[in-house]
């Protein structure tokens, strides 16, 4: 059997030092777990270099579709705390979904969104 693997990105924000990205492995018994934290203002350097290195291990390119459907709970709450006043990065972030994913599926709910400024 292969290993499974886990993935997870997070922002480590601290005060004495810039915003820290932080990549994160950890094998699906959490035996074995990897680290990779690099300056978030090189986060396009990074995703550039994994597209470009799925390009070549597995030949094709990866274009995320972002007009699927979102689980229509999860959405009911991303329109919740959107109307909350939450932004959509802010969604976007805290349940890693990509911003036009977000943006699609609520305009598709019927919600008006303008440019934020």
């Amino acid at each position: 059997m292969s290993n499974v693997y886990h993935y997870t990105i997070d922002l480590k924000n601290e005060k004495k030092t810039d915003k820290t990205v932080v990549l994160k492995q950890v094998s699906q018994n959490n035996q074995e777990i990897s680290q990779l934290e690099f300056p978030s203002n090189d986060i396009d350097v990074i995703i550039d270099t994994l597209h470009r290195s799925k390009r070549s291990l597995v030949g094709q390119d990866f274009e995320p579709n972002y007009n699927e459907e979102i689980n229509p709970v999860i959405l009911d709450t991303l329109v919740e705390l959107f109307f909350s006043g939450i932004s959509i990065a802010d969604l976007s972030t805290q349940y890693n979904l990509p911003t036009l994913l977000i943006k699609n599926n609520l305009e598709r709910k019927g919600i008006v969104l303008f440019d934020e400024f």
